[in-house]
């Protein structure tokens, strides 16, 4: 069955009166366009005879082409022969891509009828559906390369500890190092799923309250500049910053973004970080400033899906989950904020998440 079969079906089980000439389907233009369906119906000549607005936004048309030839003015070369082969084999029900690269994807039903010599063609956007499938298969694909790494060096030095190493005390303390680094990473690998996977299921509850959340970031600075004495850290926030948030959301939100900032914004001729935060409506904007790298322009919003990490060398080379983002921007907009990053000048990259203000 078609696509336009189904609405059919689903009109005339309305007990919608039955179309008395050949326009049903253009009768139906209204109810597809309601529910994001493009219809388009091309006539004898092969000229535009209907569009309704769906697909008019999806091809690029307006109202002004109804008349001309389809060939002359749909630039998707996969929907034109989608339209050809629908001729020759009266149905026909296939995915095709949009006109330029990166563009949407659309599952596409042209059917041909020959009592009325009409083409009818009826496209569904799945571009986000394609886009859901592929964010699931890059999930497993890094979780089992994020867990092969550490379980591997675990298993690797364990061997060696128990053919011998045990009996050399200083290849002992080296191994079991080794073991004792990756079993925390592996840990924290762990621990950022079940939070990850917990924010997004929606079993996540917080407590929004009025909170003055001066003493929290004094408070994270402290212990990251304690676990980082070469970094220096420049806060300039007010003493009473009264801000709707959760307290451990927002301590979770601070300390990733300080930790990022730290670990993929500093250099050994940079080690600035700054944090400030400013009133914009009725939201305070909170900044995270470093003087590193930054982040290629392309890449500026994919740092926030889960796993993703900057394809430059200095990047890959430091240890990190890849899921430590993901989590900041999934609690900010549970605070009912937002979150982003953009280029510092002259360089570097200011990471800012927004929260009501009290």
């Amino acid at each position: 069955m078609s696509f336009l079969d189904f609405f059919k079906k689903k009109e005339t089980s309305s007990q919608q009166p039955e179309p008395t000439n050949n326009s049903s389907a253009r009768d139906l233009s209204g109810v597809l366009n309601s529910v994001g369906v493009g219809l388009i119906v091309i006539d004898e000549n092969d000229c535009l005879l209907e569009l309704n607005e769906s697909s008019m936004s999806y091809l690029g048309l307006s109202e002004n082409t109804i008349g001309s030839k389809a060939v002359e003015v749909i630039k998707s070369v996969d929907l034109i022969n989608l339209i050809k082969q629908a001729k020759e084999s009266t149905n026909q029900v296939e995915e095709i891509s949009g006109t330029h690269a990166g563009d949407k994807n659309f599952l596409v039903s042209a059917t041909y009828d020959e009592e009325n010599q009409e083409t009818q063609i009826v496209m569904m956007d799945t571009t986000r559906s394609n886009r859901l499938e592929n964010v699931r298969r890059d999930f497993i694909t890094n979780l089992s390369h994020e867990l092969r790494t550490p379980v591997s060096v675990i298993r690797a030095n364990s061997e060696s500890l128990i053919d011998g190493a045990l009996e050399d005390e200083e290849a002992a303390k080296k191994f079991s190092t080794a073991i004792l680094r990756n079993s925390e990473k592996l840990t924290r690998l762990l621990s950022d799923i079940l939070n990850l996977s917990t924010l997004e299921s929606g079993e996540y509850t917080l407590d929004i309250r009025s909170t003055n959340v001066t003493p929290i970031i004094s408070n994270v600075v402290s212990n990251l500049k304690e676990a980082n004495p070469a970094i220096d850290i420049q806060v300039t926030i007010n003493e009473d910053l009264m801000v709707m948030c959760d307290i451990q959301a927002f301590e979770q939100v601070m300390t990733n973004l300080i930790e990022n900032g730290i670990k993929y914004g500093t250099t050994d001729n940079s080690n600035t970080l700054s944090i400030s935060a400013k009133p914009v409506g009725q939201k305070m904007r909170f900044e995270i400033e470093d003087k590193g790298q930054g982040i290629p322009p392309a890449e500026r919003k994919r740092v926030f899906e889960r796993f993703y990490r900057v394809q430059e060398k200095e990047v890959l080379e430091n240890s990190g989950t890849g899921l430590g983002l993901s989590i900041v921007k999934n609690l900010v907009h549970l605070m009912d904020g937002s979150v982003g990053n953009e280029q510092a000048h002259p360089n570097g990259t200011i990471f800012w998440f927004t929260l009501n203000i009290v």
